[in-house]
């Protein structure tokens, strides 16, 4: 019985391979194998596969450091300058620390969706 959509999702996040569960999905910090190493599963499809984490990177920038930063400016604890100083340092940070999360995710939305593409063999 193939893993529910749920599960599959789960393991996408814990960076675990969404078909057979084996950890270690990325090479390098910056970049995923192209199949799992364990069961072979393509990790990496065509070119511009990955872009799905981009919105991902954005988003998760935006709700947890330029929202909080926006609403300390507007109840007077940050100055307009601070404020943008530090929205602006994070905006040029945070998507390097939330990289191989936002990855991770794209990966378990990926699969939990498209569930069927677990059965590709590799290539």
């Amino acid at each position: 019985m193939p893993p529910s959509r749920k599960t599959v999702f789960l393991m996408g996040v814990r960076g675990q391979c969404p078909r057979c569960g084996g950890e270690n999905l990325f090479q390098s910090p910056f970049r995923l194998y192209p199949n799992c190493p364990s069961c072979g599963l393509p990790i990496e499809k065509e070119d511009g596969w990955g872009l799905g984490a981009i919105p991902l990177n954005y988003a998760i920038t935006c709700l947890f450091w330029v929202l909080p930063v926006t609403i300390l400016f507007m109840v007077g604890i940050f100055t307009l300058k601070a404020a943008l100083l530090t929205a602006g340092i994070g905006c040029l940070v945070i998507p390097f620390l939330t990289y191989r999360f936002s990855k991770r995710l794209w990966l378990g939305i990926y699969f939990a969706v498209l569930p069927h593409e677990l059965d590709e063999e590799s290539g």
